[in-house]
């Protein structure tokens, strides 16, 4: 990794900012968007304690950031999502990054999904009803292809050998789904269709595709971020866009996030570029405008979500570049993976890290490259699962192995700390 540019970057800007920068109290009641869209360049904006609860504004977030600013939550001060902001929908969406080797790519979903039938087993999904669709036999002879499918948990497939007949065909619950094609798909092409609620945010830096870079952002304190998933309708965990407690996305650099406590939530840190291109399988993209994403750092929070995951660096549907990321010395407690470097990520560290996970620790999943995972340390586990694991679903590029050192669980054989 190079010198970071964000401790440059910040130190001028903090010097800057101290020169002619406002302070503004922000009270439980407040309208912090409000605040924010007033406030100038360099100021600083401070949640006092207490709860500070709202609704969705700009791009579905609490709170949409785009100048330079610093932003601190008191100990004792929550920002949290209000009470079913967000609720099921009877649009479903098709998952645009599975399995990349299909022939054919031709599923159409339709119908009215039935948002009062209660979801079926598959908690881990966040309560959501998915569909799995897969292939399951190659027409011969005239014949045509035949499909399976399921509604409940998560890739079983109860109903068999369904013949595709070209035209819409009923599921369950209103839904309806088509193939442009009767024959030539391959065997265990898969396709996961989402009913679920929206994406909300709680901090969002950037919506994606703005064409001028927000840079030089701060979140810092001890207070906390709740997305309150307990209370509204979550985005099934597989679809393009998911909830977290703060999204950095598109053309932003010199972030920091520090010391806040994020909970109740999908992800508590999700930080991506984007990209103007159609998507290609692998991961690939057509031609178009990359805005990336670059010298990011989140460290020393901590991530409290015992119904979800917590950072997520890089992002299949959102195929920008992200660059330079810091994800060390926080503290996080999960029931799904921990820290994912996931795709399109050039140069970043894993260090110092605790992590109590149910599911992986560390899981750099996709393509990214010139990482350093070091000296984290899986607590709370006596099942012998690995600290970090490595590796790519069918059809995608790898990840570059990133260097590892001194990763260890505690209760586990002490075999992966080199």
């Amino acid at each position: 990794m190079r010198k970071s540019a964000a401790t440059i970057a910040l130190a001028i800007f903090s010097a800057l900012r101290g020169l002619h920068a406002a302070e503004h109290l922000i009270h439980p009641g407040d309208a912090p968007q409000a605040v924010l869209d007033q406030a100038a360049a360099g100021d600083r904006l401070v949640f006092l304690p207490g709860l500070h609860q709202h609704g969705l504004s700009k791009h579905r977030s609490i709170l949409y950031v785009d100048k330079p600013v610093e932003i601190e939550l008191k100990e004792g001060a929550t920002l949290k999502l209000a009470d079913n902001a967000c609720r099921m929908e009877k649009t479903g969406e098709i998952t645009t990054d599975q399995d990349a080797g299909k022939k054919l790519d031709d599923l159409e979903i339709g119908g009215d999904f039935d948002t009062s039938a209660p979801a079926q087993a598959g908690a881990e999904l966040y309560g959501a009803t998915v569909y799995t669709i897969v292939i399951d036999g190659a027409g011969t002879g005239g014949q045509p292809d035949t499909f399976a499918w399921g509604d409940g948990r998560l890739s079983d497939t109860p109903h068999k050998q369904v013949p595709v007949t070209g035209g819409w065909q009923d599921l369950s619950r209103g839904v309806k789904v088509r193939f442009g094609a009767r024959t030539g798909h391959s065997v265990r092409s898969l396709w996961f269709v989402s009913y679920d609620g929206p994406e909300a945010y709680g901090i969002r830096i950037g919506h994606g595709l703005q064409p001028e870079r927000i840079e030089n952002v701060r979140i810092t304190g001890k207070g906390a971020i709740d997305m309150n998933a307990t209370h509204n309708a979550q985005p099934s965990g597989l679809v393009k866009d998911i909830n977290a407690c703060v999204l950095v996305h598109g053309r932003v650099r010199h972030v920091r996030i520090e010391g806040i406590t994020m909970t109740d939530t999908m992800r508590s840190v999700m930080c991506y570029g984007e990209h103007t291109g159609k998507f290609l399988p692998g991961g690939k993209t057509g031609p178009g405008e990359s805005f990336d994403a670059e010298d990011i750092t989140i460290e020393r929070t901590r991530t409290l979500n015992p119904g979800g995951a917590a950072y997520l660096l890089g992002h299949p549907s959102h195929r920008g570049l992200l660059r330079d990321v810091k994800c060390n010395h926080n503290y996080i407690e999960t029931a799904l993976t921990a820290i994912e470097p996931n795709f399109n990520l050039d140069g970043y560290e894993v260090i110092d890290n605790v992590i109590k996970s149910g599911g992986q620790a560390i899981h750099c999943w996709r393509h990214s490259q010139n990482g350093v995972i070091t000296g984290n340390l899986r607590i709370h586990d006596n099942t012998g699962r690995p600290v970090v694991v490595v590796n790519a679903p069918r059809g995608w590029e790898a990840p570059a192995p990133p260097v590892q050192r001194d990763n260890r669980n505690h209760l586990g054989d002490g075999k992966e700390a080199r």
